[in-house]
């Protein structure tokens, strides 16, 4: 079993339209796993894919730079990410919930997250019209 081999079932699984490969070794990847899938870098990147992958992306930048580099990917380049991190990366497993990913996998020596930005905070069952007011009703 490769170390790779949960996050080629993530991917498999995904099956996004299109691929942002923040590294090169994502790109390798991508191509090996998803040979028909559009894959974009982010300094040609036109409009927002639907997934970015980082692999090695996040092994020699400091926990602020890596916050600020996760922020900037999600605005810009992919509603959800999928990162696999070194053991060792800046940024530790609180560090990663709170910038709300979801730890998947652990393989070897490194972690597998992923974050999406349509599943990470369930809908609060109060955020529901029967709460609100209702200026129909009101009668002065």
């Amino acid at each position: 079993m490769d170390a790779l081999d949960p996050l080629r079932a993530r991917l498999r699984t995904i099956n996004p339209a299109s691929v942002c490969a923040l590294d090169d070794l994502a790109a390798q990847l991508l191509a090996d796993t998803l040979p028909a899938t559009p894959c974009v870098r982010p300094d040609t990147l036109k409009q927002p894919c639907a997934l970015a992958l980082g692999l090695t992306i996040l092994d020699t930048l400091s926990a602020d730079d890596a916050r600020q580099f996760i922020s900037r990917v999600r605005l810009y380049v992919a509603p959800r990410l999928l990162l696999r991190v070194r053991a060792d990366c800046a940024l530790d497993d609180a560090a990663f919930r709170a910038l709300a990913f979801v730890r998947e996998a652990d393989a070897g020596d490194h972690r597998l997250y992923a974050y999406d930005l349509d599943t990470y905070k369930a809908v609060p069952d109060w955020l529901n019209d029967r709460y609100w007011a209702h200026p129909e009703r009101w009668q002065p």
